[in-house]
């Protein structure tokens, strides 16, 4: 039984490389016209793996998120807009609406490190409340992930099929996972950006 397990494992993970293979050179055109040729593209492809297993999707998570990057259209449409973003229909358009929201989330980011850019990117700001408490309790300029985390005080999230998991671990575990999946297609070593 545990060898079936790990072979329906080895092959949904192998599905989801050969899936996100076709999509890297579209997220490192994108992210270096955004962020400029250092910057770590590779974590956009684990966020992609993260979202949507690099699928063109409508979700079915009540607020419309779609495509292979998750995106909500209706609460960017503005700022995607002013970025000549009309619409999400195209995986190009997805993976460049993509970027210019990571960018966003990384001027939001209480913290240089991109784990809090992409945790913005998955929970909103509250990451942001987080840090707060964490640098006043404890006087540091740049928090940790793992003492972030303990400052983690979220609601418990209900599913339909009778599932209950701490928005913490949901939020916490995002941007682990991103770095996971994303060091799966690392092309470099050096870049001034810092993940963790």
């Amino acid at each position: 039984m545990l060898r079936l397990f790990f072979i329906l494992l080895l092959s949904t993970l192998t599905l989801w490389a050969g899936r996100c293979q076709k999509y890297i050179q579209l997220e490192r055109v994108a992210h270096y016209a955004v962020f400029g040729v250092d910057y770590p593209y590779w974590y956009g492809i684990g966020q992609l793996q993260q979202e949507s297993g690099c699928r063109d999707i409508i979700s079915r998570d009540g607020v419309g998120s779609q495509g292979v990057a998750q995106i909500t259209y209706r609460v960017w449409q503005k700022f995607l807009n002013k970025k000549g973003i009309k619409n999400l229909y195209s995986v190009g358009n997805q993976i460049h609406a993509q970027a210019y929201i990571m960018k966003n989330c990384k001027k939001q980011a209480y913290s240089s490190h991109l784990w809090v850019a992409y945790s913005v990117y998955n929970s909103g700001h509250i990451v942001n409340k987080e840090i707060t408490k964490a640098r006043k309790a404890l006087h540091i300029r740049e928090v940790p992930y793992h003492i972030a985390k303990k400052f983690c005080k979220r609601r418990m999230i209900h599913f339909n099929n009778g599932q209950v998991i701490s928005a913490c671990k949901i939020g916490y575990d995002y941007p682990k996972k991103v770095f996971k999946y994303g060091q799966e297609y690392k092309e470099f070593n050096t870049t001034s950006y810092r993940f963790w």
